[in-house]
């Protein structure tokens, strides 16, 4: 019965011959803009959708047709639309949106020629959405709209998105999710479809409709002047219909086309709002949007770098977030680009997705097949930054503001080392050397390592270290005793900034701040003799010795000088060579004093820059050393030297403790005040 009551239609379109003398390059002008309708034509709309509505699809069109103003008429599934001169398109609902799919039947739906798009963006040229955000880049912002979340309810696959990206490193505190929660609902306005400039990723789930058989000027075409409707869920009434007109007049919106009740977005709305789209990632999960290639068009030519996804036919919801379930995982998890990760995306997921099982399910619906599409242009987005710092702790990524453990004695005037671990996501490691990817990586603002290549990694004794992670798109790369040029302040903020270099143009990026926390300490020597205690504070390099046995108390400042409190003299202070030895002897561990060069202090600092100066990554290089425990995930690390002493790192990389049989020295990193002495210079002339 459809196909009688469209043919009777396109009887009644043909046999209207009345000439139309307007051309439409003269509507063209005006078609979309609202700035230049005059009030009273769109009035003049609504009135003729109220004397219409109701009425027989073949008698709307005969009266319509007797419209001396008329400009177009178009018929679709859902919808049919008019235009009058000078006018705005106007929509009547000749039926309800399905109750099962995101938008129109299947009755009129249409196979595509080919199945999916061919239009590929150069896997070797990568980038990240919101590349162009500078810094700020990695704090990502993600727009969800769910206009129809009342009617979709717990199916609407916008839950999809908003739920993979709430707590994503990227866009954690930075989701909008608008929603109208029920069919009244005016939770969502125009400005939300006018911001999407504001995101790096927009996510819309609604309805959507085509009308395919277009009258103009006499001409009956099946394939061409064809357009696609998105419901946007902004609904009106007569009351406030001023209002919206007005609004939108202010605004200067263009593309939409005005139902009884509801604004309706053409795809033209995107490319007047949107003329260059950089960067970015575009859903449209609503029904017929490919089957003409209107939507495909346009965001072809506004697309710089950037791709959106959307539906050829008809789609169910639950379908539509089955796909966007798997492809959300492949680029989050796996780190891939979007069209890598929906050309991954399993086929039963994403082609040859019936519409409708049987006629009785939709009445006078048949059996279709729907496919998700892809508009592409320039660069292949990732949609979040493939690279983040790693917490070899834990394993998972490094918190901002924690204490970091930088190998080295802070505000000592030398330079610090560390260790730094990092997760790479999207490619496999043979696709990072074929393509010859590298690291860069800043402390400060100051390049510590400059476009390093990581992979292969075929020297097990190198300073860098390559593990594969939970997948085969992660890996894991430790960069040890980075020398980071700079001599780092106690209890301050440093930045670090990592850059994997996808090409010269485009990289991943992951900016965080760490704490340098504090070098102060407190060292207890022990030996058979007795127990010695140092205490360190790095804010003054004062140092402070006490042997409890022997009742005796040393101190020692940044200028060298070593302080005694003389019996009868009070506080002297001196730099005799001959101290050397003496402060030396009471060392517990021979770990060669001497040996160790000190630019500030005295030998007393020599203990205290054992912290600093014996490192991980020093003894995974040193042959006598050997490993006992420890690694990515392990409280402590252990090793042994010369198989008679056992260093102990903590599980910040610290050094812990020094062990030789009976004697040790232990490290407890605790804020330290210490005062220097009134104290008069001694000194002899043969001592000089």
């Amino acid at each position: 019965m459809r196909l009688l009551h469209l043919f009777s239609l396109l009887l009644v379109l043909f046999s209207c011959n009345e000439s139309k003398k307007d051309k439409a390059s003269a509507t063209n002008e005006v078609l979309e803009d609202f700035s230049k309708m005059p009030d009273s034509v769109i009035l003049k709309g609504f009135a003729i959708l109220d004397t219409i509505q109701l009425k027989p699809v073949v008698q709307m069109v005969k009266e319509l047709r007797q419209i001396p103003e008329l400009q177009e008429i178009g018929v679709g599934d859902e919808l049919l639309s008019f235009r009058l001169k000078n006018g705005p398109i106007m929509l009547l609902k000749l039926k309800e949106f399905s109750p099962q799919t995101k938008g129109g039947t299947a009755s009129m739906a249409t196979t595509p020629i080919m199945a999916l798009n061919i239009t590929n963006a150069d896997e070797n040229s990568a980038n990240v959405v919101g590349a162009q955000r500078g810094e700020n880049r990695q704090n990502k912002k993600a727009f969800v709209l769910a206009p129809y979340l009342w009617y979709f309810k717990n199916d609407d696959d916008a839950k999809v998105p908003y739920s993979k990206l709430k707590n994503h490193r990227n866009y954690k505190g930075n989701v909008n999710y608008k929603s109208n929660k029920t069919e009244d609902s005016q939770t969502i306005t125009i400005d939300d479809y006018l911001s999407f400039n504001d995101y790096d990723m927009v996510y819309l789930s609604s309805h959507g409709s085509q009308i395919c058989k277009w009258w103009w000027e006499d001409v009956i075409e099946t394939t061409s002047n064809c357009r696609s409707h998105i419901s946007s869920g902004i609904k009106f009434t007569k009351n406030n219909l001023q209002a919206l007109l007005n609004l939108l007049k202010s605004k200067n919106v263009k593309g939409v086309a005005l139902a009884y009740d509801e604004l309706y977005f053409l795809p033209e709305f995107f490319a007047y709002t949107y003329p260059e789209i950089n960067n970015k990632l575009f859903i449209f999960s609503a029904c017929q949007l490919g089957q003409r290639g209107d939507v495909e068009t346009t965001f072809n030519s506004i697309l710089q770098n950037g791709q959106l996804f959307y539906w050829h036919n008809s789609v169910f919801p639950e379908d539509a977030s089955k796909a966007f379930s798997y492809m959300y995982d492949r680029m989050l998890q796996y780190g891939e680009t979007a069209p890598l990760a929906f050309k991954n995306t399993p086929y039963e997921l994403k082609e040859n997705l019936k519409t409708f099982a049987s006629e009785e399910k939709r009445g006078n619906s048949v059996e279709v097949y729907t496919y998700l599409k892809m508009a592409n242009k320039g660069n292949a987005m990732h949609l979040i930054e493939p690279i983040s710092f790693i917490d070899e702790k834990t394993k998972k990524e490094l918190q901002e503001g924690v204490v970091y453990p930088f190998e080295g004695i802070l505000e000592d005037d030398q330079p610090e080392e560390a260790s730094f671990t990092l997760e790479f996501l999207g490619y496999t490691v043979q696709e990072m050397e074929d393509k010859g990817m590298s690291l860069s990586l800043k402390v400060d603002g100051n390049a510590v390592l400059d476009h390093i290549s990581f992979v292969p990694d075929t020297d097990p004794y190198d300073n860098i270290e390559v593990k594969v992670g939970e997948n085969e798109k992660t890996t894991l790369v430790t960069f040890k005793g980075v020398k980071l040029k700079k001599d780092l302040k106690k209890n301050s903020s440093v930045k670090l900034e990592a850059f994997f270099h996808f090409s010269e143009e485009n990289y991943g990026y992951q900016m965080i701040h760490v704490s340098t926390g504090s070098s102060d300490m407190r060292i207890v020597m022990n030996a058979p003799d007795g127990t010695i205690n140092m205490f360190f504070d790095a804010d003054n390099y004062g140092l402070k010795m006490t042997h409890p046995v022997e009742n005796k108390t040393l101190y020692s400042d940044e200028e060298g000088y070593i302080y005694i409190n003389a019996p009868g003299k009070g506080w002297m202070k001196t730099k005799l060579i001959q101290m050397f030895g003496a402060v030396a002897q009471f060392a517990p561990i021979d770990m060669d004093f001497m040996a160790l060069e000190m630019n500030k202090g005295s030998v007393m600092h020599k203990i205290a820059a054992f912290a600093g100066d014996i490192t991980i990554a020093k003894l995974e290089n040193e042959p006598r050393a050997k490993k006992i425990s420890g690694g990515i995930g392990t409280e402590k690390t252990v090793f042994n030297v010369d198989g008679r002493v056992t260093i102990t790192f903590d599980g910040k990389k610290r050094l812990e403790s020094m062990v030789e049989g009976p004697s040790s020295i232990h490290y407890y990193y605790e804020e330290q005040q210490i005062t220097m002495p009134s104290a008069q210079i001694f000194s002899m002339p043969s001592f000089k």
